[in-house]
């Protein structure tokens, strides 16, 4: 490789910052959007749309898409019956399941909020597929849990587009809904037990109650001194959080 495939200068243009999960979007050569991330020992670069990876499927736009024609084209063969994803066809799609949360997270971070939620509606297909057609009991039990995470995203992104459309109600029968499916979810794991100390229930208690949030404007500084704290720990969902609140008082942090 020639020298000119050296991305140092674009490392030195974007320095890497601890604590802090650094995104940024631009514009390929042909005008689409990417999403690129910076990590301490480089860039990992995503297209915004379609697979993060941007590489098809045996002709497909996803491993979701190839694997229901696959199993619509068997049940077709067979007139029907109870088909089961193969071992491989459930490694790909939890390797794109990962694809698209990482893709999520980084949409989180630059406030894509739309993308946020297509992205964990994509990955809670994936996991329906595995649940229903998975062909280990033990496995679909154990990706039943990831759904948890997906359903946070989902209702964290629809939380931010109501707010920012000033439909506060809307936020919150989100986040009821989302806590609803949650303990679902973690019953159908048969972890029911789990569900009350899960982070994910936490987590969207914590943005409920930030709705309804009435602070004084003396405690503004510690919610800023909490936020600080929270990016410098790199627990970006509650920055997120007391980001919102801060927002919601008026401030310009």
């Amino acid at each position: 490789m020639s020298s000119s495939s050296d991305i140092t200068p674009i490392l030195k243009d974007w320095p890497w910052q601890s604590g802090s999960f650094g995104a940024r979007t631009l514009s390929g050569h042909d005008g689409r959007l990417l999403i690129q991330v910076r990590l301490e020992v480089g860039i990992i670069q995503l297209e915004a749309d379609g697979r993060p990876d941007g590489n098809a499927s045996l002709g497909f736009g996803s491993v979701l898409d190839r694997v229901r024609s696959q199993l619509a084209g068997s049940a077709a063969l067979t007139a029907g019956g109870d088909l089961s994803i193969t071992a491989e066809d459930a490694c790909d799609l939890v390797g794109e399941m990962l694809l698209f949360r990482q893709r999520a997270m980084a949409c989180a971070v630059l406030e894509l909020w739309p993308r946020v939620r297509r992205d964990a509606l994509h990955n809670m297909e994936i996991l329906e597929l595995l649940r229903t057609r998975g062909a280990d009991s033990a496995e679909r039990a154990r990706h039943e849990l990831w759904r948890a995470n997906e359903i946070k995203m989902q209702v964290r992104a629809e939380v931010a587009m109501a707010l920012l459309a000033g439909r506060k109600s809307e936020a919150a029968i989100s986040i009821d809904r989302g806590l609803d499916a949650l303990k679902k979810t973690f019953a159908r794991a048969g972890a029911l037990d789990q569900f009350e100390q899960s982070i994910e229930a936490q987590y969207l208690r914590g943005l409920r109650e930030s709705l309804t949030l009435k602070l004084p404007a003396s405690q503004r500084l510690e919610i800023e001194r909490r936020l600080l704290a929270a990016i410098r720990g790199e627990n970006f969902e509650l920055a997120a959080i007391l980001r919102d609140e801060l927002r919601q008082m008026g401030s310009t942090l």
